[in-house]
């Protein structure tokens, strides 16, 4: 996974009309425990282009944290008692909500009273599924010859079939859509199931399914928040539960190409100011997206249970904006003095008189 993440890093150095997140496209599948439960009851709604109507009971609860020094200087955050996957609380299971769905089983229906010929049914149904030996297929063209995964050379190919670049956010959504479990790869598994659900056999409807899935991800924050708890577990190194710095500002910047908070590029300075932070852990991940959408620097409550290193970005920002308010107003004093200045000395061009010709201030100005 190492080569993998260098790969990752590598693709970020490159300027990109991204926000920067690295080959993620070169990645994909790892140990993913189980598929999480939201993958099977709402993958259809990526692909309805609309939201869903969700529970507004949108709870998570805080966690204490320590702070734990590492060799060398380092420190990294982590919870004191348990991980938090409720954090990004999942409400209730999305409703399917494809149109096409609703629009074929109307007209089953529609065949149904008109003739009750089941075997056209079956016809209508069967036209409507993604064939297996077309996945199989397709799969094959991008696999290893070694070994039966997409790796990143296969991964490569496919984004530019695909016309993306392997660090655009649309490649992420891809690996989400997949349930990838690690950076650079697919398993057949994944790629087979994945395009499944999306409904998509060919280049081309794998690239609509991901338009109308970014366009959805814009509008529904409750989808936008499953693919943000993704991408942590995705960006891992294998039997890892901490994100490397890099790996996580890369990922960060990535997942925010959408829902870009107003304080994420400060966060991001913060972050690159502190090179000493040597990990991000699952619980600072997920509470963050609920600091960027319910604090900023001023309403900040230290006393409520935010992990430490939001008390320090705040700090942080507090200070950087008090020096920047102090240097701005000298500035303008600094500013204000120099104009009096030379108003001084345009009151005393306008109160000198040229000597008359003949008088003795002429003669000595001759002289």
């Amino acid at each position: 996974m190492g080569n993998c993440l260098q790969c990752f890093q590598n693709q970020t150095e490159r300027p990109s009309n991204t926000h920067g997140a690295a080959a993620v496209a070169i990645a994909t599948s790892s140990t993913s425990s189980s598929s999480p439960d939201w993958h099977h009851t709402s993958i259809d709604k990526r692909y309805a282009g609309q939201a869903g109507h969700l529970n507004a009971n949108d709870q998570f609860h805080h966690l204490n944290y320590n702070t734990v020094k590492v060799g060398g200087g380092g420190t990294f955050y982590r919870e004191r008692s348990h991980e938090t996957d409720e954090l990004l609380s999942t409400r209730s299971p999305l409703k399917p909500a494809n149109y096409c769905d609703t629009k074929r089983s109307s007209f089953k229906k529609s065949l149904i009273l008109l003739n009750g010929n089941s075997d056209i049914i079956a016809a209508v149904k069967e036209s409507t599924e993604v064939s297996d030996n077309t996945l199989n297929k397709l799969f094959e063209e991008y696999k290893d010859p070694d070994e039966d995964m997409i790796l990143a050379e296969g991964i490569e190919r496919l984004c530019r079939d695909l016309n993306y670049q392997p660090d655009e956010f649309a490649i992420l959504v891809l690996a989400w859509c997949l349930d990838a479990s690690q950076m650079c790869r697919f398993t057949r598994p994944e790629f087979i199931e994945g395009l499944h659900k999306m409904r998509a056999d060919t280049i081309d409807t794998i690239r609509k399914r991901l338009e109308q899935t970014i366009e959805t991800l814009k509008v529904d924050s409750e989808l936008f928040k499953q693919l943000y708890r993704f991408t942590f577990r995705f960006g891992l190194e294998p039997d890892q539960r901490i994100l490397s710095l890099d790996m996580a500002i890369s990922l960060w910047k990535l997942v925010f190409t959408v829902h870009t908070p107003e304080l994420l590029n400060n966060w991001v300075h913060f972050l690159e100011q502190h090179p000493s932070i040597r990990g991000i852990p699952k619980d600072t991940w997920n509470m963050f997206l609920n600091f960027s959408e319910q604090c900023d620097i001023y309403n900040y409550d230290d006393t409520e249970a935010w992990p430490s290193l939001f008390d320090d970005f705040v700090d942080y920002e507090k200070a950087r904006l008090e020096t920047l308010q102090t240097n701005t107003t000298t500035e303008i004093a600094r500013q204000a003095v120099s104009h009096d200045d030379d108003n001084n000395n345009d009151d005393n061009l306008h109160h000198y008189q040229k000597p008359r010709e003949g008088s003795n201030d002429s003669n000595i100005e001759k002289l």
